[in-house]
């Protein structure tokens, strides 16, 4: 069903180009396979570098040949989950699209995806990190760009936000002419930076924090004139709505706002938007920003905001980000952390769920979760220590994590690095409980997901079996 996206159909042309892509692309499944079989990796990415050092015009070539475009998913949190919703909405219209599910958001994953790409295919879904996004906008020349926030994240690698907000607007000035941009309304210094661009807007409401910044909020002034901003309303660290008392300047008003009306914890949130009640299956204010950003932007290529719904409310998580997962006769919900925003988030959605037993907080330092952890000061953990779960510190830096918690009041388990021994601690830890949290860094996760490796079901695929 894709009238609505349009009616162009782009064949990749035959000929030399068309012979010389097949070639390059069995060499690099080739790769693929040689990299999962000996385990040196999943193979979610090397294909998709060998593409581009044989042939730099690959992926150039094979996205130019998809019929209804590309839609690219790029921010610092929730790009996973926003790109996933969007499949979803696709997905239910019976719409066929190429995507990088495993999280490889840089332009090898990129590639590889475009490498693994049916006949027949119409659309590529692909989240990009904010690093490589403008050097891939002008090869993917999207017909669509969803950016969903600005918060402080891996220190050693951006520094600063105002760094990350900087490449967003440089990716947004390289769009084709035609494409749109869909960006947080509720994030000032992204919304002052894509302003340019004539982005169309998304946003929540009905669901406050303090209207004074936390630790884990950025402080953000006046776009116009650089004075102190009054928050009318703020939902998750510096996102909201504000206004300038000097200049008269204001937020930004969305195209579609998520009215959040109920929440239930780990288990879900209902928010009304475009007129209709959404019933989401995630919980937390950062869901709601995730699925309002999926709507306003399949809006935007033709299908109606109900149709939209009616696919989010039967959305399964993606890997780590509100996953289920039984193991030892009970169940696992793993969320990753990466940043105080999201961090934040995670541990007060987390303390406030009566049915979590314990909680394994696992860090890692490894490239892909950023070296300078020194965000966890900034985090919402002392949260988690009211609550009076076990908590049980995790990975590569489980000390560190000891210690963050000690200093948060907490009397912590003790530190258990081995993913597999961490996990069997908060079992022990919370016999009389079902529900067990793991919040993990990127590559903790993946360990722990390895730990878990033939001894763990998915909840939902467990439900179908």
């Amino acid at each position: 069903m894709s009238s609505f996206l349009g009616t162009e159909r782009r064949t990749l042309r035959a000929g030399a180009s068309g012979t010389r892509d097949r070639l390059v692309a069995r060499v690099a499944r080739m790769a693929g396979w040689l990299s999962r079989v000996t385990r040196m990796g999943a193979g979610a990415t090397v294909p998709g570098r060998i593409v581009h050092r044989l042939d730099p015009g690959f992926i150039r070539r094979r996205a130019a040949a998809l019929p209804d475009g590309i839609v690219v998913v790029s921010g610092t949190n929730g790009k996973t989950t926003t790109a996933s919703m969007v499949q979803s909405v696709l997905r239910s219209q019976g719409i066929s699209f190429i995507a990088n599910p495993t999280g490889s958001n840089l332009l090898g994953g990129v590639a590889n995806a475009l490498v693994e790409a049916a006949p027949g295919t119409r659309m590529g879904v692909f989240e990009v990190d904010e690093a490589a996004l403008p050097r891939l906008v002008p090869l993917l020349k999207p017909r669509l760009l969803i950016l969903t926030n600005v918060f402080r994240d891996q220190l050693d690698r951006f520094g600063e936000p105002e760094r990350v907000a900087a490449l967003l607007r440089l990716a947004c000035e390289r769009l084709p002419d035609g494409a749109t941009v869909v960006a947080n309304a509720d994030d000032i210094q992204l919304w002052s930076a894509v302003q340019a661009c004539d982005p169309i807007g998304f946003g929540v409401s009905g669901i406050s924090v303090s209207s004074d910044s936390g630790t884990e909020a950025e402080p953000v002034g006046c776009p116009s004139c650089g004075a102190e901003l009054e928050f009318t309303h703020r939902t998750l660290a510096n996102l909201g709505q504000a206004r300038c008392e000097r200049c008269g300047w204001r937020s930004a008003r969305p195209r579609h706002r998520a009215r959040v009306v109920a929440t239930a914890g780990l288990e879900g949130i209902v928010f009304e938007i475009a007129d209709e009640i959404v019933t989401l299956p995630v919980g937390g204010v950062h869901s709601a920003y995730n699925a309002a950003a999926a709507i306003t932007a399949v809006e935007v290529l033709g299908i109606p905001a109900g149709a939209a719904i009616g696919a989010l409310e039967e959305y399964q998580p993606r890997f780590g980000r509100a996953e289920e997962i039984r193991f030892e006769d009970h169940t696992l919900w793993l969320g990753l952390i990466k940043n105080p925003a999201g961090a934040t988030v995670l541990t007060q959605q987390v303390a406030a769920d009566r049915r979590v037993g314990a909680v394994v907080l696992s860090v890692n330092d490894n490239d892909a979760d950023g070296q300078d952890i020194s965000w966890i000061w900034d985090a919402d953990f002392e949260t988690l220590v009211e609550s009076g779960m076990p908590l049980v510190p995790g990975g590569r830096r489980a000390d560190d994590v000891a210690v963050r918690l000690r200093y948060a009041g907490g009397q912590p388990l003790p530190a258990q690095r081995d993913p597999l021994t961490a996990l069997r601690a908060a079992l022990d830890a919370a016999p009389d409980h079902d529900l067990i949290v793991v919040l993990a860094t990127y590559t903790a996760m993946l360990d722990i997901r390895e730990a878990l490796f033939d001894r763990s079901t998915r909840v939902q695929d467990a439900a179908t079996a």
